[in-house]
């Protein structure tokens, strides 16, 4: 009779433990807690909400992966091939099959030819972007590199 009420409107809705309302609509199953999970917490739906813990998200959007020059270790430039290198290219940071540089022939490669080796990329810093940041076009866009690129060409 009274969960009959409660649907009707006539009663105010049950109330759970963090004091949220329970919809009267929700079928007991789902509001009441499994036998195996803590039966104590009385009626609600904490136990369908997920008990892991939020990583914390970077909210600067100002922040974002180094680009250009400064993608790549400032110095000296490598003379020879160093062993457990990219034998594309001779950079330290990847393999071959991850390089992102034109293939060039074994005959012509790196490893080979001792020759026109590129830098080693930066490793880049793994950014835990919030939704909206992550989708965010123009994050990193910085308007004084484009104001400097407008000077050079007039």
């Amino acid at each position: 009779a009274i969960e009959e009420a409660r649907k009707a409107g006539e009663l105010p809705p049950e109330v759970d433990n963090e004091g949220n309302m329970i919809n009267p609509h929700i079928p007991e199953f789902m509001s009441k807690a499994p036998w195996y999970l803590n039966q104590e917490e009385g009626a609600g739906l904490k136990h369908q909400r997920d008990a892991k813990k939020k990583v914390d998200t970077i909210k600067d959007m100002n922040v974002w992966y180094k680009r250009g020059k400064d993608a790549f270790v400032k110095g000296k430039k490598e003379k020879r091939y160093r062993k457990g290198a990219c034998k594309n290219c001779g950079a330290m940071t990847h393999k071959e099959k991850d390089c992102l540089e034109r293939p060039r022939s074994t005959k012509k490669s790196a490893w080979k030819t001792g020759k026109t080796f590129a830098r080693d990329e930066v490793k880049q810093q793994n950014f835990n972007l919030s939704y909206d940041a992550s989708r965010d076009r123009w994050n990193g866009y910085d308007a004084n590199q484009q104001l400097k690129k407008i000077e050079l060409y007039n």
